[in-house]
């Protein structure tokens, strides 16, 4: 697929020094960051943040809060 990007001066300059420096095409380098990117920021992982949860100690149990406000079945809960 082909497809154009602006890179502004300072990014197009650092680009251009890699491909002299490395050997490379802009090209080669471009797609390589963007495979890395993407591979970084993959949206069907969970967060690491998620797995470092601690449960809240203060919390009510709310089981327990739902059965003290149940009512009689038998009951209108409108009257």
């Amino acid at each position: 697929m082909n497809f154009n990007v602006y890179l502004n001066k300072d990014l197009g300059a650092k680009v251009k020094e890699l491909t002299k420096r490395l050997h490379r095409s802009r090209n080669s380098i471009i797609s390589e960051a963007l495979e890395e990117w993407l591979e970084n920021h993959d949206s069907s992982e969970w967060p690491k943040d998620f797995f470092d949860f601690k449960a809240i100690k203060e919390v009510p149990n709310f089981k327990q809060l739902r059965q003290e406000f149940s009512y009689d079945s038998n009951e209108d809960p409108l009257e």
